[in-house]
């Protein structure tokens, strides 16, 4: 077991220490220089004797103070130190909680997960109203065995009512990267009574989950609370646009400029996106060639631009700044070369309104192509880019290029009998589209074999059920008459 999984670490202890007594500013002032020392000459055990003779002279009968100074030791990793050190709190004051986490650290990171839950167990028993033992022995057992931590954090909540204890699990998972967990928690907890850094990880986390109306809810509370935390404007503003909340995101972007300035590259991609929600396309290119110029190294701003250009009806360039992104995006994922298929796509649509086969046709082929370089790229994406291709024609109402592609991917999927959820989706659409093609031709029986197949695949398609609907109520009609 990870000690990275269950520690809590030496500061986090020393600082949930600070506020118990007045004599706190002064071994912290004594302790600010020892701990530079030991973190410059780790391995020398003379480091800091002199400051480390003082702090012994002015402190050796305060617990707190005592495991302060383990706590330090243990940052750099000299365990034989912090143990000593928790061993003199102890002796101190048998009762004093932080010195037994200590220990648990100690053996946390040694990855000794037991060791580590003996000594948080002892301080929970011990110390019954200090936090940490709970919180830190339910971290040891989250994965392990979560009904034992969840029987911990529920012995939290008995023995410490007001202690946030929904936040402090949320944090734990957070810590991790386990933002799905913590969102579980987090929803759990009163919003009204976070604090300052339990509202940035929860609009955080609620944004890397996709739950972006709690992200925001979240963000707007923090801004209520901590006007100066511009992090809240920047979650605000982010979380804004992906809901397509272009007004109030123009709202968050200007007073996140207003504050920060044009020199974040970021912040100048999610102001040009908000000016481009609202239409103010020019506007927003300027910004996003500002965000170039300040971080060369961003490369989504290319792809911003290409939207741009796309939104204002000016296909070419869109795709010459889409071929900038792709050029410097080693990366690129399937959704960024359908963007590209769909700007051609939009030329297809001005080419058939203008009458231009040729351009229908050139663009098209174009769209083929983009699909090809993704197919020999990613052969895994076969189906993908295949099913791609026929559902651009259809939708341009390319019905004749469009169902030859419906039947390539047939013939891929329809003998696999491990199909995944979006295989059957493009088997059964296939089957569905393909009927269609030869309803409209009056080509009925051929119709009918594929709506046949298709809502053995997906029952629910509204296609395949008009067909049906439109089939009995012919079977029905009295001789000589026809349904429409």
């Amino acid at each position: 077991m990870k000690a990275i999984k269950y520690l809590v670490s030496g500061a986090l202890v020393l600082s949930m220490s600070v506020a118990a007594n007045a004599q706190v500013a002064d071994y912290n002032t004594m302790l600010e220089p020892i701990m530079k020392e030991l973190k410059a000459n780790p391995n020398d055990k003379n480091a800091a004797k002199d400051l480390l003779k003082n702090y012994n002279k002015v402190f050796k009968k305060d617990p707190e103070a005592l495991t302060a100074l383990g706590n330090a030791y243990l940052t750099v990793k000299n365990y034989e130190m912090a143990n000593h050190y928790a061993d003199l709190a102890i002796a101190k004051k048998k009762n004093y909680g932080n010195a037994y986490i200590l220990k648990g650290d100690i053996q946390a990171m040694q990855d000794d997960g037991g060791g580590a839950a003996m000594w948080y167990r002892q301080s929970v028993e011990l110390d019954p109203k200090n936090p940490q033992g709970y919180m830190s022995y339910a971290n040891v057992y989250r994965k392990i065995d979560p009904a034992e931590s969840e029987r911990m954090l529920n012995e939290l909540k008995k023995n410490v009512p007001d202690f946030p204890i929904e936040a402090e699990a949320a944090h734990s998972f957070y810590s991790t990267g386990n933002y799905e967990k913590a969102m579980e928690y987090f929803l759990k907890s009163d919003i009204s009574k976070l604090e300052e850094n339990h509202l940035t990880e929860y609009s955080v986390a609620a944004t890397s989950v996709g739950n972006r109306e709690k992200a925001l809810e979240v963000a707007k509370a923090g801004i209520s609370k901590f006007p100066e935390n511009i992090s809240f404007v920047r979650l605000a503003l982010i979380n804004t646009i992906g809901l397509k909340q272009y007004g109030e995101a123009l709202g968050y972007a200007e007073k996140l400029i207003n504050k920060e300035g044009e020199n974040n590259s970021g912040d100048l991609g999610y102001y040009g996106q908000a000016l481009a929600g609202n239409q103010r396309y020019a506007e927003a290119i300027s910004k996003y060639e500002k965000a170039l110029s300040v971080d060369p190294t961003n490369i989504m701003p290319y792809k911003y631009i290409s939207d741009a250009y796309n939104d204002m009806g000016q296909e070419d360039k869109a795709l010459e700044y889409s071929a900038m992104y792709l050029d410097k995006n080693p990366n690129a994922k399937l959704s960024d070369y359908r963007d590209i298929a769909d700007i051609y796509a939009n030329k297809i649509k001005k080419a058939k309104e203008a009458g231009n086969t040729a351009d229908v046709d050139a663009n098209f082929a174009k769209v083929v192509g983009v699909y090809d370089q993704v197919i020999a790229k990613y052969p895994q994406a076969k189906v993908w880019g295949t099913y791609q291709k026929a559902n651009t024609a259809f939708s341009a109402e390319l019905d004749d290029k469009a169902t030859p592609y419906f039947q390539e991917v047939v013939s891929l999927l329809e003998n696999n009998s491990d199909r995944s959820e979006n295989e059957n989706y493009y088997l059964g659409r296939s089957y569905s589209l393909i009927g269609y093609y030869y309803w409209t031709k009056n080509e009925l029986d051929t119709a009918g074999q594929y709506f046949d197949k298709c809502v053995k695949v997906t029952p629910d398609d509204n296609i395949a059920k008009t067909w049906f609907q439109k089939k009995a109520e012919a079977e029905a009609a009295p001789s000589g008459e026809a349904t429409e």
